[in-house]
């Protein structure tokens, strides 16, 4: 199965504001955008992830139960881009 990993960055937007609007901002993307990713969330994980009440979005038991895999996972892609752009000159093999 293909997921794109940007949909794993809106689900946690979502689970951390609790709306659809203020994940939008604060992601820098449309409201229309961020329901969308999360329609196909739910389509992944055979969910709805997120329940509306009032002007908020609360997780459901499966949104629950992943979401610290989903930060962790997350996080270490962040290191890992970190780690790359870091110069190492003493193990570096390239010739300037």
């Amino acid at each position: 199965m293909k997921v794109d990993l940007n949909l794993f960055v809106v689900f946690e937007a979502i689970y951390c504001e609790g709306n659809i609007t203020k994940a939008a901002s604060a992601l820098n993307l449309s409201q229309p955008a961020v329901s969308h990713s999360l329609s196909k969330l739910r389509h992944n994980f055979d969910d709805a992830l997120f329940i509306r009440q009032g002007n908020e979005m609360r997780p459901t038991p499966v949104a629950n139960n992943v979401i610290a895999d989903v930060r962790e996972a997350l996080q270490q892609l962040k290191v890992c881009l970190a780690q790359s752009r870091q110069f190492e000159p003493l193990v570096s093999r390239n010739n300037f």
